[in-house]
């Protein structure tokens, strides 16, 4: 049968999976990367002054033999509530200065459509080899030559996005990598799913294990709500997706739950109120 609705996603949100889950809907995955992408080689490093060295030489190394590299950044400026996080615009005259002989860009969501379209035209060219960013990259950008990431406190960011960011790089024939630096070695373990899978609806998955599936009806895109008595989307995703086919093959024959005395005798303890039989 024909869908009515046909949504499509690289790697669904904790809430948006559980909704595919839960409801009415059947998926369809695609397992294979476009022709010609070669998978993006993702390193987990942590936040230390060890670890931000070790990840400035890598950029510098993928700038000398030509590449292009997106910084990106959970904040746009510095924040005295989170003073933890780096901020694109705080970072852009420090980024500058150690980069002395290459162009460094900024693009963020306040900046005007026009703006905008500079930057990623400068970082596109060649005019600007370093672009500072923030998750506003995450969608529609498509600029081939961009062969590294790195993402700033990626411990602020989902499975699932982070997942998404990095396939802004990987776009074109050149070998690219993508660099999470995490605040600590906790955020670190939580990463490593990362590194070990490029798979987006097994990474998806992994992300409403972690998070949950947030408030179905709701504004709330993840966490653990204690919605279910017994079961819980992020773990018994298989059984209810058992459950909806076997409901498909009792209606399709008949909506006599006669036929089912079992079940029938199971929904009267457990809906006493509701009208069963035809």
């Amino acid at each position: 049968m024909a869908p009515h609705v046909l949504a499509m996603s690289a790697t669904p949100i904790p809430r948006s999976l559980a909704l595919a889950l839960y409801g009415d809907v059947s998926l369809t995955q695609i397992t294979d990367l476009p022709p010609g992408r070669i998978p993006v080689e993702t390193h987990i490093i942590e936040g230390n002054e060890h670890g931000f060295e070790e990840m400035y030489d890598m950029i510098f190394d993928e700038l000398e033999s030509g590449g292009k590299v997106y910084l990106v950044y959970p904040i746009i400026e510095q924040s005295e509530q989170l003073p933890q996080l780096r901020a694109a615009a705080s970072d852009l005259e420090s980024i500058s200065k150690r980069f002395l002989n290459y162009n460094c860009g900024l693009l963020h969501g306040k900046m005007k459509s026009d703006e905008k379209e500079e930057a990623l035209r400068r970082f596109r060219s060649g005019e600007t080899q370093i672009l500072l960013a923030t998750q506003v990259i995450e969608i529609g950008v498509d600029i081939p030559d961009a062969s590294m990431m790195v993402v700033m406190n990626a411990e602020r960011f989902g499975i699932a996005q982070l997942h998404q960011l990095r396939g802004r790089v990987g776009r074109g024939s050149r070998k690219s990598k993508c660099v999470l630096l995490a605040s600590g070695p906790s955020s670190c373990m939580r990463l490593k799913v990362l590194e070990n899978s490029s798979d987006g609806f097994h990474l998806a998955n992994m992300d409403l294990l972690l998070r949950g599936p947030g408030d179905l009806l709701g504004k709330k895109q993840s966490g653990h709500l204690p919605e279910f008595p017994v079961a819980r989307l992020e773990i018994d995703g298989n059984i209810l997706q058992e459950a909806h086919l076997a409901v498909l093959k009792i209606l399709g024959s008949s909506h006599n739950l006669d036929w089912y005395p079992k079940l029938k005798a199971e929904l009267s303890m457990r809906q006493p109120l509701s009208s069963l039989g035809d």
